[in-house]
């Protein structure tokens, strides 16, 4: 494949590039990656938890999936996944961000994190990364869907429903792979990861043609 582009996105920042259609976009990280995708040429066409799950019978993004946009267009599809075997990428939850660290710490509620009640929180997270990431293509907050959240391993109860943030990471960066079906706009934060031992890492990028 020929390297088109090539970047590192810092811990806690965010990062957006367009990929045209059989282009593949390879992550490179041991931490977790928010990540959300929009039809270049449409950006209503954005990335939907609700009809990738759907379409999957599936809880969790795998190696074969395609995240599909609210309409059931298909965006971006993993090939390869180097966290396979390891953990699961969740499609449950949402952004953290400047106000849910807040709420966090008001409630009492730091210890989701793992890391006790006392923790440290940042004054931004994803929210905010996708939100300064998007912002020279004229998309605003509002319009940012929830992200398939990459290497963030969650268990869920079966019985009562609950999901439990856990520390499971790639020992080593690991790389994913994933092929745009479509022009795209794609954008990551890579996330302050409260909950992990290293509360946080750089990501790496790079785009490929085949």
């Amino acid at each position: 494949m020929r390297q088109i582009q090539k970047d590192i996105a810092p811990r806690n920042t965010g990062w957006a590039a367009e990929m045209k259609a059989g282009q593949i976009l390879r992550l490179t990280a041991r931490t977790i990656i928010d990540f959300v995708a929009f039809d270049r040429h449409d950006y209503a066409e954005a990335f939907d938890q609700a009809p990738t799950k759907e379409l999957s019978n599936c809880l969790y993004f795998k190696r074969g999936h395609t995240l599909l946009s609210r309409s059931g267009a298909p965006l971006i599809t993993l090939l390869e996944d180097g966290f396979e075997g390891l953990g699961t990428h969740d499609l449950q939850f949402g952004m953290c961000g400047r106000d849910r660290h807040k709420r966090a710490a008001e409630e009492g509620r730091l210890d989701e994190y793992l890391h006790g009640d006392d923790m440290e929180i940042p004054d931004h997270g994803c929210a905010e990364n996708l939100t300064w990431a998007l912002e020279p293509y004229g998309i605003p907050y509002e319009n940012i869907p929830s992200p398939v959240n990459l290497f963030q391993n969650m268990d869920i109860d079966q019985e009562t429903g609950c999901m439990t943030r856990t520390q499971i990471r790639p020992d080593a960066p690991v790389d994913l792979d994933l092929k745009a079906e479509r022009d795209l706009l794609v954008a990551f934060s890579a996330c302050p990861d409260k909950a992990s031992k290293t509360k946080g890492l750089e990501v790496g990028a790079t785009i490929f043609e085949p």
